[in-house]
């Protein structure tokens, strides 16, 4: 019957094997076991005949009720085998899609970017080729020219040089820009003397990168960054004569010594590599700004060029600030916070590179005038963002100088000043006097209750006030410092509507309103009170006001928003009375002003344990009066996991609330210790709170007692509230954890250590494969291999493993804290996924991990079986299967010559083992198709298949880059990728197993058991090595891989001379250590005396030994 198979072999074929599995037999007896096989073949084959027969007359017959039964109990019984592997499957598919849709649609923040508007050109400098660069065939310079601003086509300014990032384009550059040159044309255009100082504007050259994969490939970063150094060497050459020709002003501008850099994403690791090259020219580069740049720790580490990159950079950099070489250089890092799902942004965090000098990281969710979450690429073409980055550019030039910025200190105080939020700055006292009589105030008033509540009534009742002594429209309000009982406050708070103080009708993005605060004592003996008092006053230096983002989200991004501003203010001095609050008195004024004297306030400090959240919600309430601001601090591990769901709720005052409205709505803030997050919430009660800490492995040079080295160290999560202390009387907060954002945040930080555990249960995969096929004589399934993993334990095991080993890792870490050196503690640290606080996802992010792996590993099982399961049926029914025995001694020569060649000298080994994975990939196929009956082989193949996936994802970044790089006509390869040990491994494996199984190791020989043992623990070690090293450096699975494929193909080589070990043991006859599965020939004619389809494929059994001999 078609598509039955008899369990009858030919007898050729069975004579065949005889001499492999009764080694020990007389030769004498040879012909009487032939003869013996035969009869029993020829019963088989006529019972085998009969049952088709029967099958075939009765196939139009209904199933009986006992056969439909039979039918359905081992339906049962194989679902019931299959339960573990079910449920597993149903778990991954569950977790895989909430963790997709939750990377997708899990985010926190809102995106509400404006659109910015540029019109580029882009001249080429067809002058920088080979004679200034080996890499003009590949890479292009660019001048960027903005229409209607740039009229000419040659560089005279102030010289940036923009690098774009991983994939990225040189037209990347136009949004920042075309906002640099708005930016300098409107400040020229208010301040035309600026120019005389040094503001003479940019100009903006770009590189064009072939758009590499920079982040998957490390030497694409040294070839760029050699190719930056070279840029920047013909763009300095460029300006003796331009700057001869275009003169700005009659102040001399000196020539260029040195480029800004702007680099985004991998761009700003390129520009920081240039510094480590040997054609760099010392001060060529003072200033850097990098957005989206991971700057710790590689995003994913595929391949082991990046991490030495990465390791020499950072050590470089180190040891610059250490020994003065980059005291000069300035480093700005700037990142998109929870909406950059390419990078992590805790990889940002320059405090560990560079001192606080040198040296800022913020996000942009704090930069005033912005308040936004941007995603990877939004944070160059967000017009918030261009706006921000141009203001600050153009306050930092200065063309007089060598360098073209301003100094080091003057320009880091700058961009503190643009960048960071005010509440968190220094303040210093001022030193001018100045008299203050009737004629300067109109008014001077004693504040009632130590408070000033002036609202537009009030200032258009000042203004009314005695109009005819004076014309100023000033006035002064006091708050006492001292009293009888002593020192009465040291906090002075302030919140205004900045309309207060406009002259003109309010406009948003007014930034130069600002109040005066005066330290003020009686100069007379008139009451204070007495509109003609004098007053002696100190002009006091405050900081930056604080502005407080009235922003919701969904308002429209291109109408400017309103704010309110914020000045706190603390009091260290007695020698002042008073505290003077300069408001303006004069009709017409809006807004509002909210002041008040307090003790220094204290936050209300809450220690939070994630795992008393898993019981209910924390509330917390504050436990002072409700001021203009309170400040809660939530003592959290600094853990990025977890996403805290807030709920705010304000109280409100029952003496007011009936008879006023609130002047505004409640406005949150989220900040930390470091000054590198902060986020803004206006209106709103239920809040995500997050945090980006600094990454979970430290470098491994660091020295904490470093003073060079800024150690900003994590001290909790802030939350800031402000409200209207007349409408509400107190607030309080509950917590809870916001499980499904949480899962996003995990995968962003952990998606390279899924790799890493996904090869430990393809290790364990395999293993168990061996043992069984090792003890049984049967090679197993690798579905059946992982239905086992689920029920013997080894599920459970991995996952208190996981859990466990943190909680050692952290144990032994304090106890030895003492006693370890720095670098063997941050050695120790970096061992398996770091260490990230004490918070219970230490436990249960590794727990997770495991469980998540193992699906992935079981649906990548799942896909090539029925792949390979498909092409073979396919394969049986459409093509003509070619006999082929197991080792072909001139095709093996000849592919292992090609194999040499090639990977020698022109294509890289990643591609080799592409063509040696396909290559497998066939065998399994072939392998399904020749042995239904006979699956070890086939299983054993596909053992191997899935064992070698787990390395096909460090070989895509080579090979992407290598197909680019030959579009471009470019040969020159890294010659590391021609090293032919990365591939010998998987090269012999392939070549001594297409078509033969590995050996069973059984038996208590003393050779069969060394190698059984020595199997078990190189399996062993690879696992070992995974769950230790390579959680951090995914790339290493690539070479341990190799490793344990070689070992199996040396045990494959050793398949001759242990059968003549055991051969010679006179004491075991028919139990033999290895026992070679049957060729590819006995296996075709195995199917061909069953099959009429192959039987007419192989036309005779004459001709199959034939071809077979």
């Amino acid at each position: 019957m078609p598509g039955k198979h008899s369990d009858a072999s030919p007898p050729h074929c069975t004579l065949s094997v005889m001499p492999a599995t009764h080694s020990n037999a007389a030769s004498g007896n040879s012909s009487s076991t032939s003869s013996v096989y035969s009869t029993r073949l020829t019963a088989r084959l006529a019972a085998t005949a009969q049952q088709n027969a029967a099958d075939t007359s009765h196939g139009s017959e209904p199933l009986p009720a006992n056969a439909k039964q039979t039918m359905c109990s081992k339906i049962h019984r194989h679902i019931r085998s299959r339960i573990g592997t079910l449920c597993l499957l149903l778990a991954t598919v569950v977790v895989g899609l909430t963790t997709a849709h939750s990377y997708f649609h899990g985010q926190s923040d809102t995106p509400n970017c404006g659109m910015s508007y540029s019109r580029p050109r882009y001249i080429e400098q067809t002058e920088f080729g080979r004679s200034w660069t080996r890499y003009s065939a590949k890479y292009k310079l660019y001048l960027y020219r903005e229409g209607g601003f740039d009229v000419h086509d040659q560089p005279f300014r102030i010289p940036v040089l923009f690098v774009p990032g991983n994939a990225g384009s040189h037209k990347q550059v136009r949004s920042i820009a075309a906002a640099s040159s708005s930016a300098f044309v409107k400040m020229v255009g208010e301040s035309p003397h600026l120019v005389d100082e040094g503001c003479v504007g940019y100009d903006f050259f770009t590189v064009g990168l072939n758009e590499e994969l920079t982040a998957l490939h490390g030497y694409s970063i040294l070839e760029q960054a050699d190719f930056v150094n070279d840029a920047i060497r013909y763009i300095l050459s460029l300006y003796p004569k331009t700057r001869a020709k275009h003169q700005l002003s009659q102040t001399k501008m000196a020539l260029p010594t040195s480029v800004v850099v702007v680099g985004h994403s991998m761009g700003g690791v390129v520009a920081r590599t240039a510094f480590t090259l040997p054609n760099h020219i010392v001060g060529s580069i003072h200033a850097i700004f990098t957005l989206s740049t991971p700057h710790n720790n590689p995003t994913a580490s595929l391949e082991r060029h990046v991490e030495d990159v990465y390791n020499t950079i950072n050590q470089f950099w180190r040891r610059g600030f250490r020994n003065g070489t980059l005291d000069d250089v300035s480093l700005v890092s700037i990142a998109g916070g929870n909406l950059d799902s390419m990078i992590n942004s805790d990889y940002a965090f320059v405090g560990d590179l560079a001192p606080s000098r040198n040296a800022l990281s913020v996000l942009s969710s704090g930069i005033n005038d912005v308040w936004l979450s941007l995603d990877h690429q939004s944070i160059l073409w967000c017009a918030q963002m261009a706006h921000k980055f141009s203001a600050m550019m153009v306050r930092i030039m200065d063309a007089r100088q060598p360098t073209q910025l301003v100094p080091l200190d003057e320009r880091m105080a700058v961009m503190r000043e643009l960048l960071y939020p005010s509440i968190d700055g220094e303040v210093s006292e001022g030193v001018m006097d100045k008299p203050m009589g009737s004629e300067s105030y109109r008014y001077v008033r004693l504040a009632d209750n130590d408070e000033v509540k002036l609202h537009p009534v009030d200032v258009r009742a000042l203004a009314d006030y005695s109009q005819t002594r004076s014309r100023k429209a000033r006035a002064l309000h006091l708050l006492p410092l001292h009293k009888e009982g002593g020192y009465n406050g040291q906090v002075v708070q302030v919140l205004y509507d900045p309309q207060l103080f406009a002259d003109q009708p309010f406009d948003a993005s007014q930034t130069n309103v600002q109040l005066a605060l005066l330290g003020c004592n009686r100069n007379s003996t008139h009451n204070i009170a007495d509109a003609d008092v004098n007053v002696l006053c100190t002009t006091l230096s405050i900081p930056k006001v604080t502005k407080l983002p009235l922003k919701r989200d969904g308002d429209d991004p291109n109408l400017p928003v309103h704010s309110l501003h914020y000045i706190e203010y603390p009091l260290s001095l007695d020698q002042y009375e008073y505290v003077g609050i300069e408001v303006p008195a004069k009709p017409g004024i809006q807004g509002f002003l909210q002041a008040s004297l307090t003790d220094q306030p204290q936050a209300t400090e809450k220690t939070i344990g994630n795992t008393q959240l898993l019981v209910q919600p924390l509330t917390i309430v504050p436990d002072h009066k409700l001021g203009v601001r309170s400040r809660i601090k939530l003592n959290v591990p600094e853990d990025p996991f977890i996403v805290y769901r807030t709920k705010l709720v304000l109280r409100r005052n029952p003496a007011t609330a009936l008879s006023q409205e609130a002047k505004f709505g409640p406005v949150v803030r989220q900040s930390d210790g470091r000054r590198f997050e902060s986020k803004f919430w206006y209106d709103q009660h239920t809040l995500d709170l997050a945090i980006h800490g600094r990454g979970a492995y430290l470098p491994t040079d660091s020295e904490p007692s470093n003073k060079t080295v800024s150690s900003d160290m994590w001290d909790g999560l802030y939350v800031d509230v402000w409200a209207d202390p007349g409408y509400y009387a107190g607030l309080e907060l509950t917590l809870c954890i916001n499980w499904y954002s949480s899962l996003n945040r995990m995968v962003k930080r952990y998606d390279m250590a899924l790799l890493a555990m996904s090869f430990v249960w393809a290790s364990l995969v395999l293993l168990h494969q061996l043992r069984v096929w090792n003890s049984d004589g049967k090679f197993p399934g690798p579905l059946q291999a992982i239905e086992r993993l689920v029920r013997n334990g080894t599920l459970a095991g991995l996952v208190v493993a996981a859990g466990a080993t943190p909680l050692v890792q952290g144990l032994v870490a304090h106890v030895m804290h003492d006693t370890w050196s720095t670098t063997t503690l941050v050695w120790w640290n970096n061992l398996f996924l770091g260490v990230r606080g004490g918070s219970i996802a230490t436990v249960a992010v590794p727990a997770l991990l495991v469980v998540i792996a193992l699906g992935f590993v079981l649906c990548q099982a799942i896909v090539l079986t029925a792949v390979c399961a498909l092409a073979s049926w396919i394969g049986s029914h459409i093509t003509t299967v070619n006999v082929k025995t197991a080792a072909v001694p001139g095709r093996a020569l000849a592919a292992t010559i090609a194999f040499v060649v090639f990977v020698s000298t022109f294509v890289p080994y990643q591609f080799a083992f592409l063509v040696i994975y396909l290559a497998q990939l066939i065998t399994v196929v072939r392998t399904q198709i020749l042995s239904h009956k006979t699956p070890n082989l086939a299983h054993y193949q596909l053992g191997l298949l899935l064992f070698w996936t787990s390395s096909l994802p460090y070989c895509a970044p080579e090979l992407l880059v290598w197909v680019r790089n030959l579009s471009v006509l470019w040969f020159d390869d890294a010659p590391a990728d021609h090293n032919l040990v990365s591939m010998v491994g998987y090269f012999a494996l392939r070549m001594l197993a297409s078509y033969n199984i590995v050996p069973r190791l059984r038996g208590s020989g003393v050779c069969v058991r060394r190698l059984r043992i020595v199997t078990y623990v190189c399996f062993a070690w690879a696992v070992v090595c995974a769950w230790v090293v390579c959680m951090r450096r995914p790339y290493v699975l690539y070479s341990v891989n190799n490793a344990v494929s070689a070992w199996l193909a040396l045990v494959q080589f050793a398949d001759i001379p242990l059968r003549l070990v055991q051969s010679a043991d006179s004491t075991r006859s028919t139990d033999v250590a290895l026992q070679p599965i049957r060729s590819t020939g006995c296996l075709l004619a195995e199917s061909a005396a069953t099959s009429p389809k192959l039987d007419r494929n192989a036309n005779s059994d004459e001709a199959i030994s034939r071809k077979q001999r």
